[in-house]
């Protein structure tokens, strides 16, 4: 959800405010929070002593009340030491009236620290043996004869003295070891001490104290009245800002001393201290600062308000002129009456926007509907113009020109001189009325005002393929013109699009000066393009429709087999047996060309390696492209093939075509010179068919010519063909070349070629292509084999 400046100002300024006050209220509460804890560690510290002093006193004045009643029954010679009972009895009468002389001696001190007498008046002592069984007592309070669970827990304990609750009362016990008639005895002592905790530390200190029976969570004794003992007493274990903020029962904090007490009857004495005049005051403090933050919220939002008002009105003239500016008006103008200088920069700038964006508008509109580069239209603007025309029922001609090797220009020439070649055609094709847009590199689309007859479009391409003068430079042009009929042979831009593409692709394969279209051209391509796919599939998937045959070739010196030549195949399920000259171009082109050349190095290798598994010598020649000469890597894919079969390179022979040979002999020469170099043979495939002289094969790195088949056919019946190849045979045998006769269909052809010394001769008359394994039967049958 969007806000208004305005409103973004005020809560801006609001949460400042608000943060300021609550880094103030959290600053304060931990100063307030540091001095309760102050305080309360001070008062918790002066209980705990004071505890401490009282359980000492008692601990120190038990010892010495011991000591003086054993040495008064052992001074007491009318005693019988052997009558335990009696001496006992005694025992503990001495130490009751040792106690209670002590207490009486030490009353003035009693009085002046808040202790009572009741070391004498709420005494229990018992005489106890080591089975902790009651020998005898000053009171009911433990009964002769049965065990002491407080002297059974304490000794397990490991425990001189401990605090007990004892029948609702805190008492102090003491379990000391006394020695009897040379016996050892235990004497426990239990003193009510709760009066004199609670007095001693009411006196000294300005704690509250609470005594409690932790098992019962009964509240025994407190220096505060029952009701407010009761009240704060077990609920407040500390406080927060929240209950000091909201809560007004909060005046006490709860602070519990640890002190040793029996598991049987544990007791708990609680430190209360009161912080009611430091929590009012914090209160206090607080309040005024929420009414300074309320005042203070309440002044900033008038300033704002104000403030803010004289910033908005000025932004939102500004926002009305870019809305103009949005819907295409830009004519309104602002008028500066604002006071803050960086409102009035503002709105000069958007001035001065509105006067770029409309500059820059009307030069995109053209960059939207222009090519940058020859100022022709663009393939958006084509779109449309073609739709208007179709949509308005008219009829039109339509123009695919492609400047063929387009990048060998740019390669060659450079690319400014590639630019300024396009920018020629593109002035020369203005001069002609009509509609023209380029679409991409040297592609660009002619619609005439009207049809152009085929006189005047070869004219037009005569006139686009005249050479062109750039930077000292002569550039020769050459241009592949498609035509179309819209609507007869497209009516909407996709169909467009594609059918020029059809049209255009055989335009520049055929070499033809014009190329109309036709649905025969459209069936073409489709079968291309399902060729394509078709292979595509089968190379994916690897399925069976791939396949090689071998056809034999016989040395005609020794009419023996001396090498055979590998074919590849392929019968797919769509469309039946594929030509290898139809789907090899097409895999070119497609860029497949490289996993077919590998399907068949595989294959052709791992069968090589299965003949010489039976002892056949024979070679075997196989044909490569230029394009796969050239692929460095593949080339190394296949010695690596090679070596894994333990076959070395000269075991095949490598075929390439005349025509690949001629259209880039320097590199053919860089590239078959390097293969040579690792042990591989050559031959060059078709020859005769390049119009190429043989003067160019003294640089190749070949042994072998194989004559093309369409001079061998008809050789025992074609004067012509005799004389082409007797003077292929002659040339040959100056240049020290061995020659391969590919296509003899008969014996007299056969008969001939030997007679001129031809080396080697391959056709149907010899053998037709063959299976691996119809292969092996035919050599184990044929006479041109041992």
């Amino acid at each position: 959800m969007q806000t208004s400046l305005r409103q973004s100002l005020i809560l801006l300024s609001f949460l400042g405010v608000t943060v300021a006050t609550i880094i103030v209220v959290v600053s304060l509460w931990l100063s307030f929070s540091s001095m309760i804890k102050s305080h309360v560690d001070k008062e918790v510290v002066l209980v705990e002593k004071l505890l401490n002093n009282v359980l000492a006193e008692k601990e120190s004045r038990t010892e010495r009340n011991i000591a003086s009643s054993l040495n008064a029954i052992n001074s007491d010679a009318v005693l019988d030491n052997k009558d335990i009972e009696k001496l006992s009895h005694a025992f503990l009468g001495s130490l009751s009236q040792s106690i209670e002389g002590s207490a009486n001696a030490s009353e003035s001190y009693v009085s002046s620290s808040y202790v009572s007498s009741s070391d004498a008046c709420s005494l229990d002592i018992a005489l106890i043996n080591l089975d902790h069984t009651v020998i005898s007592s000053t009171s009911n309070s433990y009964e002769k004869g049965a065990q002491s669970l407080q002297s059974v827990a304490m000794a397990a304990m490991g425990l001189n003295h401990v605090l007990s609750v004892e029948n609702g009362v805190l008492t102090h016990l003491s379990l000391k070891s006394v020695v009897l008639n040379n016996e050892r005895y235990y004497v426990l002592m239990a003193r009510d001490i709760q009066r004199e905790v609670l007095e001693t530390v009411s006196a000294l200190s300005e704690a509250d104290i609470s005594i409690i029976d932790r098992t019962a969570q009964v509240l025994l004794a407190s220096t505060l009245s029952t009701r407010l003992a009761e009240e704060y007493h077990p609920s407040i274990a500390g406080f927060n800002w929240q209950d000091v903020t909201f809560s007004e029962a909060v005046s006490y904090i709860e602070y519990n001393i640890p002190v040793s007490t029996l598991n049987t009857s544990p007791a708990k004495i609680t430190v209360l201290i009161d912080v009611a005049n430091y929590v009012q005051s914090f209160r206090e403090m607080q309040n005024m600062l929420f009414s300074l933050y309320l005042l203070a919220l309440l002044i900033i939002s008038l300033f704002f308000m104000v403030w803010t008002k004289r910033i908005t009105s000025p932004l939102n003239s500004v926002i009305t002129v870019i809305d103009s500016v949005s819907s295409g008006r830009y004519k309104n103008k602002l008028n500066s009456t604002s006071r803050f200088r960086e409102i009035n920069e503002l709105e000069s700038a958007i001035g001065q926007m509105q006067s770029k964006i409309f500059r820059r508008e009307e030069r995109i509109k053209y960059q939207a509907q222009h090519d940058d580069l020859t100022g022709l239209y663009n393939r958006n603007f084509l779109e449309e113009f073609f739709v208007t025309q179709m949509r308005d029922g008219k009829s039109i001609q339509v123009i695919a020109i492609t400047v063929i090797g387009f990048r060998t220009i740019n390669d060659l020439y450079g690319y400014s001189n590639g630019d300024n070649t396009l920018k020629s055609l593109a002035w020369r094709l203005l001069q002609w009325p009509g509609t023209s847009a380029r679409l991409a590199g040297g592609e660009v689309i002619y619609i005439t005002d009207e049809p152009l007859n085929e006189l005047q479009l070869e004219t037009l391409k005569y006139i686009l393929e005249q050479p062109v003068e750039s930077n000292l430079i002569t550039i020769p042009v050459k241009v592949a013109m498609a035509v179309l009929e819209c609507p007869e042979d497209a009516s909407d831009t996709e169909e467009l699009f594609r059918k020029l593409n059809i049209v255009s692709d055989n335009a520049i394969r055929s070499g033809a000066a014009l190329t109309y279209y036709s649905e025969a051209l459209e069936q073409g391509y489709n079968r291309r393009l399902l060729i394509t796919t078709e292979l595509k599939r089968v190379l994916a998937t690897q399925q069976h429709e791939l396949s090689v045959v071998y056809q034999p070739k016989i040395d005609l010196k020794t009419m023996k087999v001396c090498s055979m030549e590998v074919l590849l195949r392929w019968n797919n399920s769509r469309l039946g047996q594929v030509s290898p000259d139809e789907f090899i171009s097409v895999a070119e082109q497609a860029g497949l060309i490289e996993q077919v050349t590998k399907w068949v190095m595989k294959t052709t290798i791992t069968d090589l390696a299965y003949f010489r598994s039976k002892r056949y010598d024979f070679s075997v020649a196989m044909n490569l492209s230029t394009h796969d000469i050239q692929n460095k890597t593949l080339l190394n894919e296949l010695v690596a093939l090679l070596t894994e079969k333990g076959l070395s390179p000269a075991s095949l022979q490598l075929e390439i075509t005349e025509s690949d040979l001629v259209a880039d002999a320097s590199l053919a020469v860089e590239n078959l010179s390097s293969l040579k170099s690792l042990g591989f043979r050559f031959a060059i495939d078709d020859f005769g068919t390049g119009y190429s002289s043989l003067a160019y094969l003294k640089n190749l790195p070949v042994e072998t010519i194989k004559i093309d088949k369409s001079f061998i056919l008809n050789l025992s019946t074609d004067e012509n063909d005799q004389q082409i190849v007797h003077t292929i045979l002659s040339l040959a045998g100056i240049f020290e070349l061995n020659v391969v006769a590919e296509g003899v269909e008969d014996a007299e052809s056969l008969n001939i070629l030997k007679e001129w010394g031809c080396d080697v001769a391959q056709g149907y008359y010899i053998s037709r292509p063959l299976k691996r394994e119809d292969l092996e039967a035919w050599l184990l049958t044929t006479p041109y084999h041992e």
